[in-house]
């Protein structure tokens, strides 16, 4: 089912995107140009939005889908991934537990669909931890199986 729910948070991202694309006649990710041509914060065909940093958070019917944007990669954190199925209302009567979160999106790396991004810091500061997300290699459409 974790499959699936990628699946959807992908396709939902992409789409948002394409809108945003489609209204402001541009070709690239939003994420590039969000503070040249409309502001950072907005609501486009029912989707409320705010970009921050190097993403973006869209609720559309009280669903979040928090993600962020390297280049045109989808990269995402267990938390942001878990949000969506927090708040989802189909998707939270699952009542999955972060590990079990984390195992099964682990499992999508062996079948190439996702891969690790590890930022160690960023320049100039100190955190003294590493900090993990998931960045999306395979894209819909894909066998679920």
């Amino acid at each position: 089912m974790i499959e699936e729910i990628l699946t959807n948070y992908i396709k939902f991202i992409r789409n948002f995107e394409t809108l945003l694309k489609d209204k402001y006649k541009q070709d690239i990710n939003p994420c590039s140009f969000s503070r040249t041509f409309f502001e950072r914060k907005g609501n486009i065909d029912g989707i409320e939005y705010w970009f921050h940093g190097s993403g973006c958070t869209a609720e559309k019917d009280g669903v979040i889908y928090a993600y962020d944007i390297a280049i045109n990669e989808i990269e995402f954190s267990q938390w942001k991934f878990s949000e969506l199925i927090r708040t989802h209302p189909e998707y939270q009567k699952l009542n999955y537990s972060p590990e079990f979160i984390e195992y099964e999106l682990y499992q999508l790396f062996n079948k190439g669909i996702l891969g690790w991004v590890i930022i160690e810091g960023i320049e100039g500061k100190d955190f003294g931890c590493v900090f993990m997300e998931y960045r999306v290699l395979l894209e819909p459409p894909y066998v679920i199986n």
